[in-house]
């Protein structure tokens, strides 16, 4: 889609090619490009990764190693489902578990829940743009089999954009050749012009080829061009740019007409602030930005001075807010056992021959139920809910929003380690610790959906503040 891949006949792309291929010395101006041209055009939505979520649910669990090789074996030829076996203070513990992939947009599951991107059989020509209002884009205009030239350019609102031809940038490439012949999936033959049209060229008396007798055939003509319009935008706003095209022989063969949407500029939000302060830098010294004045890898970078504020997420044109989260880290709560065991969700001591190991106190280090099926096995947003990360909430922009007050690893832990030895006897270590941190993060996830693209993204941002410290003596993390 950024190129002009099927612009004439081989040997004048070749020709051409020396107008493309020097942006360095040709846009010396570096201003960003934009493409008229015929594609395939997406035919369906696609999805971010994080938006397909993984459940894993227990469909069979036993102590009883027969019984689990009988129940096993009444899924040998089910992909979904998996075996797992876990060992908790010596005891084992057989599962089935199946896997099931779905769409947290659309709904759908199994292999409908991440469709691949598909494309129309036919090529079409482009029909919006989308460009940023902070100074001037080039719109190429790729022209092909017998078309060379474009006039009657004009802007529907001149007070949006402005748009003339750029005379020092394309190429023009003449030739006597026929255009380049194409075979369908049907069998037919054909070419198309600069604005799409499908022209079929009759087969041969023979039907192995087309006809090179055809007035079809003979009246084609393989000369190209690249053409670039310079679009000088206003102000935001939407305008149509629309010209006609002219081949060799200087006979109007079509009109192309384009919607240009002209935007602040071309990143996902046109707003995203906290109490007032921008999360994103819209131009370089924008003092209402959060990290004004502040340096990438100062330890304030993207610290907020307020504990709660307004959120406010908003859309650039060609963009939509889905879905607004809001992560933090819950408050430490009372944990009893050194090891985690995701399948029983438990905490549990070890103990054995050569020795003992056991934990006690309170984190906040804790797995969470994000999708409220009962298990932590999940995983939600691309995150697995036996991670024992932040805790999400739904929001909605304008609404206020309190930051998170605690650490990724926060609480206070006393672990006790016994060496157990017949001869020397049993020695014992414990150990007494604080886990803190100096600031506490909030993230802020916003799923989007992309207009011109046809995609569902996430895209995130990490704010924070000063954390809450626990009392005892403290081993920083």
């Amino acid at each position: 889609m950024r190129k002009f891949s099927k612009i004439g006949a081989t040997a004048l792309a070749l020709a051409l090619s020396v107008a493309f291929a020097t942006p360095a010395s040709v846009n010396a101006a570096n201003y960003p490009v934009k493409y008229i041209e015929l594609e395939r055009e997406k035919t369906n939505v696609t999805y971010s990764s994080k938006l397909i979520t993984e459940d894993n649910t227990i469909i069979y669990q036993t102590t009883d190693y027969k019984a689990f090789q009988a129940e096993a074996a009444k899924y040998s030829g089910d992909s979904t489902v998996k075996r797992v076996t876990t060992t908790v203070k010596g005891n084992k513990t057989y599962y089935l578990v199946r896997t099931t992939v779905k769409n947290e947009i659309s709904g759908a599951t199994g292999s409908d829940a991440d469709p691949k991107a598909t494309y129309a059989e036919e090529e079409t020509l482009t029909k919006r743009i989308y460009i940023n209002s902070d100074g001037p884009t080039l719109l190429g205009v790729g022209l092909r089999n017998g078309d060379v030239a474009i006039k009657k350019l004009k802007s529907s609102k001149n007070s949006v954009l402005t748009a003339t031809i750029d005379r020092s940038k394309g190429g023009v490439a003449k030739t006597d050749e026929n255009a380049d012949i194409e075979k369908d999936k049907d069998g037919n033959y054909y070419y198309r012009t600069s604005t799409g049209q499908k022209i079929i060229i009759p087969k041969n008396a023979k039907g192995t080829g087309y006809d090179k007798e055809s007035a079809e055939y003979k009246n084609s003509n393989g000369s190209a061009a690249a053409v670039y319009i310079k679009l000088t935008p206003k102000r935001c706003g939407t305008s149509k740019v629309s010209f006609a095209v002219y081949n060799k022989y200087g006979k109007q063969t079509g009109k192309i007409a384009v919607k240009i949407t002209v935007r602040s500029d071309g990143d996902v939000f046109k707003t995203f602030s906290f109490g007032g302060k921008s999360l994103i830098q819209k131009h370089y010294g924008d003092k209402n930005y959060i990290n004004y004045g502040r340096k990438v890898n100062s330890y304030d970078y993207n610290l907020s001075t307020k504990k709660k504020g307004r959120l406010v997420v908003k859309a650039n044109k060609g963009y939509k807010i889905v879905k607004i989260l809001v992560g933090t880290y819950e408050k430490p709560k009372s944990i009893k056992g050194v090891d985690y065991d995701k399948y029983s969700n438990t905490y549990y001591d070890v103990d054995n021959e050569y020795g003992s190991s056991s934990a006690k106190g309170k984190t906040n280090a804790t797995p969470h139920d994000y999708n409220g099926d009962g298990d932590v096995l999940d995983k939600v947003y691309g995150n697995y809910e036996y991670n024992r990360g932040m805790k999400y909430k739904t929001v909605k922009s304008g609404k206020t929003i309190k930051l998170g007050q605690y650490g990724s690893n926060s609480g206070k832990w006393t672990t006790t380690e016994v060496d157990k030895d017949a001869k020397l006897g049993n020695r014992t270590t414990t150990i007494d610790e604080v886990y803190y941190s100096d600031y506490a993060p909030t993230n802020i996830m916003v799923v989007y959906y992309d207009i011109e693209d046809k995609y569902y993204g996430v895209t995130s941002t990490t704010i924070y503040a000063k954390a809450k410290q626990p009392k005892g003596k403290k081993s920083k993390k």
